[in-house]
């Protein structure tokens, strides 16, 4: 049976299924369709590993696909990094004063 998270980080397995977003634009309208408790949450819950997650996933070769759980690792972190400013910053999950306005990339 495959793991979701690497072991050193299984206390945030709960948090895969909704939170480790792989595509930028579906972290970003999971953000902006959060509630700030929602947002604090998963920020206080996932914050407190950051840094040693940031290290555990630097030691893989990006140049090849990344194991399913280190991808889910790093994908958690790339939603800590879309909250970060709705939590640090605005208090909400949208850009201050943007409306309704949803950020879409075209390639």
């Amino acid at each position: 049976m495959s793991t979701s998270l690497p072991q050193e980080f299984s206390q945030l397995e709960h948090l895969v299924d909704e939170w480790a977003i792989e595509d930028g634009h579906e972290r970003y309208v999971k953000r902006v369709n959060s509630s700030m408790e929602e947002i604090q949450s998963f920020y206080d819950q996932v914050f407190p590993y950051a840094e040693e997650a940031v290290a555990y996933v630097d030691k893989f070769d990006y140049s090849e696909p990344l194991p399913d759980d280190v991808a889910n690792l790093r994908n958690l972190l790339y939603s800590l990094i879309t909250v970060s400013l709705a939590v640090e910053l605005w208090n909400q999950p949208r850009v201050k004063h943007s409306a309704n306005t949803i950020l879409t990339r075209v390639s």
